[in-house]
């Protein structure tokens, strides 16, 4: 066993085993290693009799290329056991969330951008493995190709403890307490966490900390620091992958962009003797951090929880069924108001498929010259705030357009030419029950547009704070220092006043009041710039040295 799995079980001597999609009887002379999965048709893998230790598994499914991985469940029952030990969404399982595969290139877990899901979980057992992958997609037929290998044994060490992973979601998060991503008792090792977030509001959703309680303590032992500091990043996310934490997604950070984390413990177990409960603050700021930082955010996450343990775990979090563990987004797909589309101008409209196995039909409208103008209806439900995203494919030849809600321009000049699929977030919106329109108008001649659907994401009610506190008041002070420094590095002296800085165009006139609305007033002492808010019991700060931004 390489060292840098250890306290993963190591592996004895035996015999090893594949069991696999291979088309049978034609084992050595056929190429259709698949298995069709009909909806809700559910596949058991031949049963593995133990001892034993799974090593390596291997999937693709082509619910990948139709983005709809998670609409596979994979469950792994040990020693005949009723409840699985894995219970969890094929895409959260390996780490690449909801919505187009990801690069994932860790030890553990691999994920190709095509779509290659492979892991070398050792997973031991001393009866029985049984694996069992359902299609919970209502609506669609896909196909599964697999290898599971594992080494037969003549015994287990003593004291062997199993792999396990369960997954837990809240849509939106729940307001007042912390998000529960493991809640284990027994005896055993923590090993991994996968977290998918998609942003309720725009901002930065990240500063809530982790928290690990070891064997019931009040006060946890592993205190974090913030989100992106559990997964091993630093202000913010950007897409990586690597051997032990990453963000294989990340789009950004406005309400509809989403992303996907995961660390893995294999260098850093976390041990407990009696139980382990793992939780992680929903907390973070609002797109300017002076109008609301570090408070509690109703995003959309989920996770996946692994760890080993002796015996048998408490049950914690079922899998719902596919449609309610999707991320709500309502899909209106444009080929089904093909027939109700509205074209002004020169140009030829039709359907076409792509994708993969040309498994995603999209409307082609080829526009014959700017200014032509394509328009599709499509309904909303229910009134409310609306995170909207397109979804389309790139064009090899100039695809330059302006996009419309409701005849107003809500994206200007988006060009989807060199692209392959696109998924082009169109802001934040107000819309009421009913009729709505959604067009696109042509800036260049010969315009290509390949258009699958618009995907809508009714919003919660988003969190603020109202009286502002000493956090969002560390801000006015940042915005007030580094004006200071840029004033003194351009005119080598201290500002006489905040209105200077103000009337340079240095610094933005919010700064001249406090997080609360209250006039602030400066004054030169010295070698230093001080400041101080008017309000009862404001706050003082003093600028002084060049650098003077904190």
């Amino acid at each position: 066993m390489l060292s840098y799995l250890n306290g993963i079980p190591a592996i004895p001597r035996g015999r090893n085993r594949r069991v696999s999609s291979n088309e049978q009887p034609n084992w050595n002379d056929g190429n259709f290693d698949m298995t069709p999965l009909a909806p809700g048709q559910v596949l058991e893998l031949p049963v593995l009799r133990g001892p034993g230790m799974i090593t390596h598994i291997w999937m693709t499914s082509h619910a990948g290329g139709v983005n709809e991985l998670n609409a596979l469940s994979l469950r792994i029952y040990w020693d005949d056991r009723e409840t699985p030990g894995v219970e969890v969404p094929l895409g959260e399982f390996f780490a690449v969330g909801q919505g187009k595969p990801a690069v994932v290139d860790s030890i553990p877990v691999q994920v190709s951008p095509t779509g290659s899901l492979t892991c070398y979980w050792r997973m031991p057992f001393a009866k029985s493995a049984r694996i069992v992958v359902s299609n919970d997609n209502p609506s669609r037929t896909t196909g599964l190709y697999w290898q599971v290998d594992w080494v037969e044994l003549d015994s287990l060490p003593p004291d062997t403890p199993y792999f396990y992973a369960r997954y837990r979601q809240e849509y939106p998060a729940t307001m007042g307490r912390d998000y529960l991503i493991a809640d284990i008792e027994g005896r055993g090792f923590y090993v991994g966490t996968v977290m998918s977030i998609t942003l309720a509001q725009d901002g930065w959703f990240g500063e809530g900390d982790d928290f690990f309680f070891i064997d019931g303590e009040e006060v946890p032992s592993l205190q974090g620091t913030g989100t992106e500091d559990y997964f091993n990043d630093a202000w913010g996310f950007r897409p990586r992958t690597s051997l032990w934490f990453g963000q294989p997604r990340w789009q950004g950070y406005r309400a509809g962009d989403s992303g996907v984390f995961y660390r893995w413990h294999l260098l850093d177990p976390v041990a407990f003797t009696r139980s382990l409960k793992v939780t992680i603050e929903h907390k973070g700021n609002r797109m300017n951090s002076e109008d609301g930082w570090y408070i509690e955010r109703p995003d959309f996450i989920n996770s996946v929880a692994f760890w080993y343990q002796l015996g048998e775990p408490k049950p914690f979090g079922e899998l719902p069924p596919y449609p309610d563990r999707c991320v709500p987004w309502e899909q209106h797909h444009l080929v089904r108001a093909f027939t109700r589309a509205q074209m002004d101008g020169r140009g030829n409209l039709g359907i076409q498929t792509a994708g993969f196995f040309g498994g995603r039909p999209l409307v082609v409208w080829r526009a014959s010259e700017p200014g032509s103008r394509l328009t599709f209806p499509f309904t909303v439900r229910e009134e409310g705030r609306y995170a909207l995203r397109l979804t389309a494919f790139g064009s090899e030849t100039p695809a330059v357009f302006d996009i419309l809600l409701d005849d107003e321009r809500v994206c200007e000049s988006a060009d989807f030419r060199g692209e392959d699929e696109i998924d082009l977030l169109l802001g934040t919106h107000h819309l009421t029950a009913g009729e709505h329109t959604l067009g696109f108008r042509a800036r260049v001649a010969e315009a290509v547009l390949q258009a699958e659907m618009l995907r809508l994401l009714n919003l919660p009610p988003e969190a603020i704070r109202t009286v502002k506190t000493h956090n969002e008041a560390h801000f006015i002070r940042l915005g007030i220092g580094r004006a200071v420094y840029a004033y003194r590095l351009a005119y080598d002296r201290l500002p006489e006043s905040l209105e200077v800085l103000v009337q340079t165009g240095i610094m933005p006139a919010r700064y001249l009041t406090d997080e609360n609305g209250f006039p602030l007033v400066s004054r030169v002492e010295g070698d230093a710039f001080v400041v101080e808010s008017t309000a009862p019991g404001g706050w003082k700060h003093r600028w002084f040295g060049l650098d003077a931004r904190r």
